[in-house]
C-alpha cells in the first residue's frame, strides 16, 4: 500500500515539473527577446494623397522565436496627433503563429484630411505634427495556457502639406519688376499649380502675373512685371491653389521703396 502511495506521489511530482517545464519554456522566450515585435520606424512608413483622403501604410513584422506556436494572436492599435485628437484606430486579427516562423504585413489606413480641414481642424494642412501609434499585441502560447499582452508605442513625424508660401524680396531692373518667391509643400504631393501674384495701390489692382510651381519640394521663381506700372504697389497679395487648400499672404510695401 505505501509503495502504491509513494508511487501516486512521484508520478505527480514528475507531472508538476513536467507542468513546470512547458510553461517554462513557453514564458522564456518573452524576456529572452525570443519573441519580437518589430513595429515601423519613421522612414518606413509610406504616404500617399489622393481627393483629399491621406493614406498610410506602416509596416511591421512579428518574429515567434519561441518553442511553441502562438494562437489568436490580434493586433490593436490608435492613431493620434500631438493634441491626442484621434485620428485612426483598427484591429488586425493574424491569428496562428508557428514556433520559428516570422509574420510580415504593414498597418494601412486612411484619414479624411480634407474634411477634417473643413471642420475646422487645419493644422495638419500647414503645420508638422506627430502621428502616434498605440499599438497592443495579444496573443496565447502553450496550448492557450499562457496569454501574453503587451503595448507599444511609436511616433511617426508628419510634414504639413504646405510648409511655405513666402516672399523672398523684390527689385528694379532694366525697366522690370523682379519678385523672388518660394514655396514648400509635402513630397506627398504630386504635381503642379499656379502662384498667383497680385500688386495694389490701395483698392486699386495695378497689375497681376503667376507662375507655375511644383509640388512635392522646394520651389522658388522670379515673377517678372513690366514697368512703369499705373501707380506704386503699396501692398502685394500671393495666393497658391494646392489641392482643395488655399493660402494667401498679403506683404506691405513701404513709402518709396519702388525706385
Amino acid at each position: 500500500m505505501a509503495t502504491s502511495i509513494r508511487a501516486i506521489q512521484m508520478a505527480i511530482a514528475l507531472v508538476n515539473v513536467l507542468i513546470f517545464a512547458l510553461v517554462f519554456t513557453s514564458l522564456w522566450p518573452f524576456p529572452s527577446g525570443d519573441f519580437n515585435v518589430d513595429l515601423p520606424s519613421p522612414g518606413d512608413v509610406v504616404w500617399g494623397y489622393d481627393d483629399g483622403v491621406v493614406t498610410v501604410s506602416a509596416p511591421y513584422s512579428i518574429d515567434n522565436g519561441g518553442f511553441y506556436d502562438v494562437d489568436d494572436l490580434v493586433i490593436r492599435y490608435g492613431v493620434t496627433n500631438y493634441t491626442d485628437a484621434p485620428i485612426y484606430s483598427g484591429e488586425i486579427d493574424i491569428g496562428s503563429l508557428p514556433a520559428g516562423h516570422v509574420t510580415s504585413d504593414s498597418i494601412d489606413f486612411t484619414f479624411p484630411l480634407l474634411e477634417m480641414y473643413e471642420s475646422g481642424a487645419t493644422w495638419m494642412v500647414f503645420n508638422d505634427d506627430f502621428l502616434n501609434f498605440a499599438v497592443e499585441v495579444s496573443c496565447y502560447y502553450t496550448m492557450k495556457l499562457v496569454h501574453f499582452y503587451a503595448e507599444y508605442n511609436v511616433s511617426v513625424p508628419w510634414d504639413a502639406l504646405i510648409q511655405e508660401v513666402a516672399f523672398d524680396g523684390a527689385r528694379s531692373e532694366g525697366g522690370l519688376l523682379l519678385i523672388d518667391y518660394h514655396v514648400v509643400t509635402s513630397d506627398i504631393l504630386q504635381g503642379t499649380t499656379s502662384l498667383n501674384v497680385y500688386l495694389y495701390n490701395g483698392t486699386d489692382l495695378l497689375a497681376h502675373e503667376y507662375e507655375t510651381v511644383t509640388l512635392g519640394m522646394y520651389d522658388s521663381g522670379t515673377l517678372v512685371f513690366d514697368l512703369p506700372l499705373s501707380g506704386v504697389p503699396d501692398q502685394m497679395v500671393l495666393s497658391v491653389q494646392v489641392f482643395e487648400f488655399s493660402v494667401t499672404e498679403t506683404v506691405a510695401f513701404d513709402p518709396g521703396w519702388l525706385v
